[in-house]
C-alpha cells in the first residue's frame, strides 16, 4: 500500500463516524497482546485440515500447532479492532482463520507499529505477517512476499472533491496526509518531484503515524487529500459516505503479500498451497466479497512477484 490499513466507532473528538476500527485502532496500535485466530464455535475446526497441505508445513510449526503472526491492527477492511477494542477483524483475519482450518494450525496475530513488522521478521520473532502489506524490491531486500491481493495508491477526500483530484499531477500545491511507512509517502515525493519539474507548487506531505489520523486530518481540514490504499478508502468512504469519497482509479495497482523472513521457503509454499485451496473452493472469493473487495481478488498466487525497482 503502500502498505498498511484501519475502521467504526464514534471519534467524539471529531464529531464524526469512521468505520469501527478507527477509534478502536488508535487505543491498539502498538500492542504486543496476541490475538488467538483458532475457528470460533459453529465452524470448522482444525480437524478438518486438508492433511496433505498440513505436511507441506515445516515440521517446528506442525508440532507447535501455531504460526506467529505480526500485523498492525489498524487498516480495515483488512485488520482492526471490533468494538470491543480487542476482538481483531477484517479480510486478512477471515483468511488467516480459513487458511488456518487449511492447514491444520493457528495464526495467532500480535498487533505492532507498521514500520516494525519487518524488522520483526528479519529478527525471527514471528513466522509471517499479515498487514495488508505492499510487495516492492525495497522490501524484498530483507523479506518474502506470497502475493494475494491487487491494490493501488489513492486518494481520500472530502464529498464533492472541492480540489478536484484524480490523479497524481493533480495533487500539486496541495496539503497531504499520509500513514507512516507506507509506500504512499514515496509516490508523494516524486509528485513533488514532477509538480516542480512542471513549474508547480510542491506537495505538502504531512505525515501521521495511522490511518485513523490522517482522516482526522482531512476531516479537520488539517490536509486538503489523504493518500492511501484504493481498498482502504474506499472502504472508508464506503462508512462515511456524507463526509467522504474515492475520486478517480488506482494510479499504481501493486499486489498485498503475506510476508516472510527470508529462508522460510517451506512455510511460504504451505502459505500459498492453502491459499490456492481457498480459492479453489471458493472461500478466497467469499472473504473478499463479505468485506467489499472483489475488485482486488487474483486468480493465481504467486511469490516475490511485487515491482522489481
Amino acid at each position: 500500500m503502500s502498505p498498511k490499513r484501519r475502521s467504526a466507532s464514534v471519534l467524539s473528538t471529531a464529531g464524526i463516524m469512521l468505520a469501527a476500527a478507527l477509534t478502536a485502532a488508535c487505543a491498539g496500535t502498538g500492542s504486543d497482546k496476541p490475538q488467538d485466530s483458532a475457528p470460533k464455535a459453529g465452524s470448522p475446526s482444525v480437524q478438518d485440515a486438508d492433511a496433505g497441505l498440513s505436511d507441506k508445513l515445516p515440521a517446528d510449526i506442525k508440532a507447535k500447532g501455531t504460526i506467529k503472526v505480526a500485523s498492525n491492527v489498524e487498516y480495515p477492511p483488512f485488520e482492526y479492532y471490533d468494538t470491543d477494542n480487542t476482538t481483531i477483524i477484517g479480510l486478512d483475519k477471515n483468511l488467516a482463520d480459513a487458511l488456518g482450518v487449511k492447514l491444520g494450525v493457528k495464526l495467532e496475530f500480535t498487533n505492532m507499529g507498521f514500520d516494525s513488522i519487518i524488522p520483526a521478521l528479519a529478527a525471527k520473532r514471528f513466522d509471517m505477517a499479515m498487514s495488508a502489506m505492499t510487495d516492492n524490491a525495497e522490501r524484498r531486500k530483507q523479506v518474502d512476499f506470497v502475493d494475494y491481493f491487487v491494490s493501488g495508491g489513492g486518494f481520500l477526500v472530502k464529498k464533492g472533491n472541492p480540489h478536484n483530484v484524480q490523479t497524481l499531477g493533480d495533487v500539486c500545491g496541495l496539503t497531504v496526509a499520509i500513514d507512516k511507512g507506507t509506500t504512499n509517502v514515496e509516490d508523494a515525493e516524486k509528485a513533488s518531484k514532477d509538480c516542480v519539474a512542471t513549474g508547480k507548487a510542491p506537495v505538502k506531505a504531512d505525515i501521521y503515524p495511522g490511518t485513523s489520523k490522517i482522516v482526522l486530518a482531512l476531516q479537520n481540514g488539517r490536509a486538503d487529500i489523504a493518500m492511501l490504499d484504493t481498498s482502504a478508502a474506499a472502504y472508508i468512504a464506503q462508512q462515511n459516505a456524507s463526509q467522504f469519497e474515492v475520486p478517480g482509479e488506482s494510479y499504481a495497482p501493486k499486489p498485498y503479500g503475506i510476508v516472510f523472513p527470508k529462508g522460510s521457503t517451506q512455510l511460504q509454499q504451505a502459505v500459498k498451497a492453502g491459499l490456492e485451496a481457498l480459492i479453489a473452493d471458493g472461500t478466497y472469493e467469499k472473504v473478499l466479497a463479505k468485506w467489499g473487495q472483489e475488485v482486488g481478488a487474483i486468480k493465481q498466487i504467486t511469490i516475490n512477484d511485487g515491482a522489481t525497482s
